[in-house]
């Protein structure tokens, strides 16, 4: 990822309600795109395309304790040219995607979830992900891996 913010957002709840909430927005909003989930392990991977800006990959993982911590780390595809406000916008969008897992998890903007099964794609194919903590190998011509506690 190029020019990545990597956020720590504390929650009330259990672990599980807030990675529902993640993945609910994710499902939910219009131009992003699930590449992997793990629901067991709790971590989700999205891309984003917008309109305006480069296109850009979304990291969440979902740590249990006291409190819950929704760890949210977005950046730019590799694949694209920099641009000058690329950190801005970078910030801005991990801004409104923890806005509305909050808003997902008070009720005030709830993000309904579909049932998905752990994976991650392959090209267009989706491969079953076993195990949570290695990553999955998703195919889009890059390497899109950032060290995820």
């Amino acid at each position: 990822m190029r020019s990545p913010c990597a956020t720590d957002l504390p929650v009330d709840g259990p672990a599980d309600e807030a990675f529902e909430a993640a993945l609910g927005v994710v499902q939910n909003t219009k131009n992003l795109e699930l590449l992997a989930v793990h629901r067991e392990g709790r971590r989700l991977i999205a891309y984003e395309q917008p309109k305006l800006t480069n296109a850009r990959i979304h990291m969440v993982v979902v740590h249990d304790g006291e409190p819950t911590v929704v760890t949210h780390a977005v950046g730019n595809d590799p694949r694209t040219s920099a641009a000058l406000l690329d950190g801005r916008f970078n910030r801005k969008a991990a801004q409104q995607f923890l806005e509305a897992v909050v808003a997902a998890l008070d009720g005030s903007r709830p993000a309904p979830v579909t049932p998905v099964e752990n994976h991650y794609m392959q090209k267009d194919e989706r491969v079953p992900w076993t195990d949570p903590e290695q990553e999955p190998d998703i195919e889009l011509g890059f390497s899109w891996r950032t060290p995820f506690g």
